[in-house]
Formats: C-alpha cells, sequence, structure tokens
C-alpha cells in the first residue's frame, strides 16, 4: 500500500521497500525514497507495541524527510531539516516537538541499544557513564529521545539497513539533534548500497562528542564515509 501509493504521487522517484523481492537500482535518481513496513518485527510478534512504520527521503545521500507512525500507540511523528520535528496523536493536530539540551561530556547518559549490539559489546553495561534504557523498533528509539526519556541511541557494530536510519535520521534532524557516527559528524547514506557499515548515533546535541569520549574503542574504525569532526 505504501509503495503503491508513493508510486502514484512521485513517479519519477526511486522507491526501496525492505520487503522488495529484488532492489531497485538506487543510484539512477536523486530522490530516494526507503521504506521499512514494520521495524521492530519481533515485537510485532510478541504484540509488545515496540514496533513502527518508516518512511524517510533520502536527496542527494542526505536524509531531508521522514515519518515513523506507531500503531500501537497512535502516535506519529516526522519532519526533517529546515521543517522542524512533528508529533501527532491519535490523528490530533500535529504539535511541534521541542529543542532538548546540551549533554554535557562528563554527564552519566540514557543510552539506547539494540539487543544485538548490546550482546555484541556487553562492556556497555558495565560502563559507569552509561545507563542503559531499552525499547524496540529504532524509530521508537529515536522518539524516547525527542520525548527526553533517553539522552542517545547508539549502535556500534554496523550493518544497519538504510531503510533502518533513513526516517528517524530525518526526524532527528528537524529537532536539531545530533545524527553522525563516531568518525564523522553526518551519517552518510550511500544509496549504491542498502546496508550501512559504520557506527549509528543519534541523540541530544552534544550526543556526538559524549559517544566518541566513552564509547569509542582504541584502534577501530567504525566508518570510513561522510565528514570527519
Amino acid at each position: 500500500m505504501i509503495v503503491s501509493a508513493l508510486t502514484e504521487r512521485f513517479p519519477n522517484d526511486i522507491i526501496v521497500s525492505e520487503e522488495d523481492h529484488i532492489h531497485k537500482d538506487a543510484t539512477t535518481k536523486d530522490r530516494v525514497w526507503l521504506i521499512d513496513p514494520i521495524d521492530g518485527t519481533e515485537n510485532y510478534i510478541s504484540n509488545d507495541g515496540q514496533y513502527a512504520v518508516m518512511i524517510g527521503l533520502v536527496v542527494k545521500t542526505t536524509p531531508v524527510f521522514g515519518w515513523v507512525y506507531a500503531p500501537a500507540f497512535r502516535t506519529l511523528y516526522f519532519g526533517g531539516q529546515d521543517y522542524g520535528t512533528w508529533r501527532s496523536k491519535d490523528q490530533a493536530p500535529p504539535q511541534r516537538v521541542g529543542p532538548l539540551k546540551e549533554l554535557e561530556v562528563e554527564s552519566v547518559a540514557r543510552v539506547i541499544m539494540g539487543f544485538r549490539d548490546r550482546k555484541a559489546n556487553p562492556w556497555v553495561k558495565e560502563h559507569p557513564k552509561v545507563v542503559l534504557v531499552k525499547t524496540g523498533s529504532i524509530g521508537l528509539k529515536v522518539a524516547k529521545v525527542l520525548e527526553n526519556e533517553a539522552d542517545v541511541f547508539v549502535h556500534l557494530s554496523g550493518k544497519l539497513k538504510t531503510w533502518d536510519t533513513a526516517g528517524p535520521a530525518a526526524i532527528a534532524l528537524g529537532n536539531q539533534l545530533d545524527v553522525g557516527t563516531l568518525e564523522t559528524d553526518d551519517l552518510p547514506f550511500d544509496i549504491s548500497k542498502v546496508r550501512q557499515e559504520c557506527s549509528i548515533i543519534m541523540g541530544r546535541p552534544g550526543a556526538l562528542r559524549w559517544s566518541r569520549t566513552y564509547l569509542k574503542e582504541p584502534g577501530k574504525v567504525h566508518c570510513e564515509n561522510g565528514t570527519n569532526n
């Protein structure tokens, strides 16, 4: 349904969905839509509410607008750079999400990491500057930051797909959150690939500096593209 509607409305754009049998070559156009119809499949199966529908629009490798809808909570987040970030619950008129205070580098931070990433990096849970916060969908992880229920979403192990991050990244940028990696000040979207082989950080202003101070393992390169700090 999402692919059909977007194809009808934007016939000249490339539309890529996680559920496609064959993913289209996204390098032939500047505008690419990235869709994850159910982000958090295991959460959906367990019916715990921690899943979302996510759509992101990438223009010339930059996420410019995104939508994250949490059906169980009837809440929609949407926005992008130059548009702000907005929230609508139960189809009520949207309200703009307020700005967040800077995360000071000496602070103890509420960090969201996925289950597999926590398993691959068990040392994080013992870190004195980290309080782990758990939730499902990546879109809802970023929503927790927007709602001031967490400070930073971190993925250290790489290998997230572009449809996992395009919508949430655009929404985060709309509220002037930090979006980047442990090495770069932006999050590169190489549309010739569907996988991002890099660490990913989205959080309050100052989250990049905080993460590089406490979560960067010496000698390990987490991403090789983007703009260096």
